[in-house]
């Protein structure tokens, strides 16, 4: 039997997302893009 019991925030995705996004778009097209119920999908910028 496996213990899946997650010990860390529910966000932690969503905060280290953030950190990139501040990081590889910052003054340039957005490369990280959410996509509702599926995930991130990276495009790159323009």
């Amino acid at each position: 039997d496996v213990e899946l019991d997650f010990g860390g925030q529910a966000n932690v995705v969503e905060l280290y997302i953030s950190y990139l996004r501040k990081k590889i778009d910052a003054g340039r097209t957005p490369m990280i893009h959410t996509r509702r119920g599926a995930g991130y999908l990276i495009k790159p910028g323009e």
